[in-house]
């Protein structure tokens, strides 16, 4: 058994088989939740996840794994030019867009829309820096309480 990375590189075979069965899992527990059927986007897709129900298109969500619990950090760190980019696609399909975070304690979300302050940061192991979406921790809703 591997253990669990807690690095942002995922790279190797064994860290991308497990994003994969993470992604999954919450894929699985939102449609029983939600009662929608979800489709899975290809890989480098703007998002992860479509979320339909009787045909209709609800909303379009992306999925992150963080390997602690929330609240360990002040806010969230997000690429702006994704953000920008979903906000934008969900206003074109005249649909919600989602933000998924399934933190070891707790799996929530945020509606990706408004205005947030940004940092600049470096990604670990990259030499390359992004400019990024601060969401600050009161900013995610749990997701049972979501509707669609």
């Amino acid at each position: 058994m591997q253990r669990i990375e807690k690095g942002l590189n995922r790279k190797e075979d064994w860290q991308v088989e497990q994003d994969s069965m993470n992604q999954s899992n919450a894929m699985r527990e939102l449609e029983q939740f939600l009662g929608v059927d979800i489709e899975t986007k290809e890989n480098f897709s703007i998002w992860d996840w479509e979320f339909y129900r009787d045909g209709n298109l609800l909303a379009i969500g992306e999925y992150r794994r963080r390997f602690h619990n929330f609240g360990t950090f002040p806010d969230f760190l997000f690429s702006q030019k994704k953000f920008e980019k979903l906000e934008a696609q969900g206003k074109e399909y005249k649909v919600s867009a989602l933000f998924f975070v399934e933190f070891d304690d707790i799996f929530l979300y945020f509606p990706i829309s408004g205005k947030y302050p940004t940092k600049v940061m470096r990604r670990n192991h990259e030499v390359r820096t992004e400019e990024c979406v601060c969401i600050p921790n009161n900013s995610f809703l749990y997701v049972n309480d979501l509707l669609l």
